[in-house]
């Protein structure tokens, strides 16, 4: 019963620390501008993801702006977009692959840790498997330590941070 209880107590932290993680990134989203100067801010060369009125998304590097355009450059070409033909504009963030890296080895880590050590047993009425009960928890923080420095790895290079830097009104 005690096994059981520990068990379920790890589950609950490990979804609990998930759901905070999700949380926080939810909290991390700029909000929207509708003043195209702040798009002067941004700058030369930055990568940004522009949509048009008319549905048409595209992916390019800055080259400059006025208060009528913007030009931004792609594989495709030089594109010039009118300001008033423009919906959106994401400013596109790489992030940091170390830090995912290891912050998913740290989680992982501590999930498999923490199962691990749930699923250890207690039980004085069994032989002596406590050398092997730590090995367990030891073998499964390492493995989940692999998983979580793999999962943010992969997280971190899918795709860059989008930032909201202007919307139309």
């Amino acid at each position: 019963m005690h096994r059981q209880r520990k068990l379920q107590l790890s589950f609950l932290l490990i979804i609990s620390l998930l759901l905070s993680s999700v949380s926080v990134a939810a909290q991390n989203t700029s909000a929207a501008t509708s003043d195209w100067s702040s798009l002067r801010a941004v700058a030369v060369s930055s990568k940004l993801e522009v949509k048009l009125k008319s549905g048409k998304t595209f992916k390019g590097t800055l080259n400059s702006v006025s208060d009528d355009g913007l030009i931004v450059s792609s594989k495709t070409g030089s594109e010039d977009v009118k300001r008033a033909d423009v919906l959106t504009v994401h400013q596109i963030k790489s992030k940091s692959a170390t830090k995912a890296t290891l912050i998913g080895a740290g989680v992982g880590a501590g999930a498999g840790a923490a199962i691990g050590a749930a699923g250890s047993s207690n039980d004085n009425n069994r032989f002596d498997f406590d050398k092997l009960d730590h090995a367990i928890t030891a073998g499964l923080a390492v493995v989940g330590a692999a998983a979580g420095a793999l999962t943010g790895y992969l997280v971190a290079k899918s795709g860059g941070k989008r930032v909201l830097i202007y919307k139309a009104q």
